[in-house]
């Protein structure tokens, strides 16, 4: 990974922390569908930046200003977040469609007789045809902006998973070679702990803005013991699982495609997690309302489920604790809900925990 590339992703780093922002200032379903758009938004936009630069040599000097200018162009984007439905939906169409129209066109004049052209010619079309409808949404404001953004998001995924096909012109989708997909995942590991390292902060600033209290340290423990256990069950058992398949399979492009919807799953569920873990140290006596039990329970859920399918997919076989530990999640979450969010935090991070140790394996304290 180059330092560009790492500075790139750095930027998201911002971008994860004003998903969870705008979920907390908005903790009910239509703030949860809203969010769910705008990660599912970002997310393609990153992935897509990354999959096309993965092609590209980041030392030259055009595919380094095309690098910064979408940096900059994810700023814009993310600092519109927190108003994307609001005064800012202008300001976050501009810097979404800059980067993904921009990086395209780039790239159909970068891949000119290369055997990919025709699949960035084909993306272009279709990043450009879905371009009004994203406008349109910026437009009309209300319910209206959120039926045509999630319909925009819809096509803009089902584009890319059938290939950005075309009447008469089939995107010539073609397999990466094992050194990209190792660098891919590479950058899917960066971006976790990007993700990952906003829950912290987000931890820490919310216990550092409230009056010090008993439980709201123990939440905070709590908190950040599920927080390790998220790392635990990504770097000791998920990542391992996606590293043996790419390296024992004939087509490791599609092992990391999937990997990457995996990941955009992850972080759903660990913006969830990092808002329900902030309304507990806010509150840690609060009664546990469905919205607040959606986010406690369903994001390590839709983490562990992200990861059932992708380790199904990978091995062959779903892990077994990962499937009693959902069950256990939506069990957990009918038991707490007559108790306070400090319960629910406890019950979600002990289940995580329990996964956690169940990838465990003994190992020795120095190589041999």
């Amino acid at each position: 990974m180059t330092p560009l590339e790492l500075f790139f992703d750095l930027v998201y780093v911002f971008t994860v922390s004003q998903l969870a922002r705008h979920l907390l200032d908005h903790v009910d379903a239509r703030g949860m569908a809203e969010t769910l758009v705008l990660t599912l938004a970002v997310m393609y936009a990153w992935f897509m930046t990354v999959w096309t630069s993965n092609w590209l040599d980041a030392d030259r000097q055009p595919v380094r200003l095309l690098l910064l200018g979408l940096m900059f162009a994810s700023l814009v984007m993310s600092t519109s977040i927190s108003e994307a439905f609001g005064d800012r939906a202008w300001l976050f169409v501009a810097g979404y469609l800059t980067i993904q129209i921009g990086r395209t066109v780039f790239a159909v004049y970068a891949f000119r007789g290369h055997r990919l052209h025709g699949h960035f010619a084909n993306a272009l079309v279709w990043e450009v045809g879905v371009a009004p409808v994203w406008i349109a949404g910026a437009v009309v404001g209300g319910d209206a902006q959120l039926a045509l953004w999630a319909l925009a998001t819809l096509v803009t995924y089902g584009g890319v998973i059938a290939g950005h096909p075309l009447p008469g012109h089939r995107s010539p989708f073609s397999s990466d070679s094992q050194i990209y997909a190792e660098h891919l995942l590479e950058r899917f590991r960066l971006f976790f702990l990007i993700a990952l390292g906003e829950t912290v902060l987000t931890l820490g600033n919310a216990f550092a803005g409230q009056p010090l209290q008993a439980d709201r340290l123990l939440v905070l423990a709590v908190a950040f013991t599920g927080t390790v256990a998220l790392w635990w069950c990504y770097f000791h058992r998920a990542e391992e699982v996606g590293v043996s398949a790419v390296q024992d399979t004939a087509d490791p492009a599609r092992i990391v495609a999937f990997g990457n919807y995996t990941l955009i799953a992850m972080v759903v569920g660990i913006v969830a997690i990092a808002v329900g873990d902030e309304l507990a140290i806010a509150d840690p006596g609060g009664a546990v309302g469905l919205s607040e039990a959606v986010l406690v329970f369903g994001g390590p859920a839709i983490f562990l489920l992200a990861q059932t399918v992708f380790m199904r997919r990978a091995t062959g076989e779903p892990p077994q604790s990962r499937i009693v530990a959902c069950l256990a999640l939506l069990a957990l979450s009918l038991l707490t809900a007559p108790l306070s969010l400090l319960a629910a935090v406890t019950a979600a991070s002990a289940v995580l925990v329990a996964v956690a140790a169940a990838d465990s394996r003994t190992e020795p304290l120095f190589p041999s």
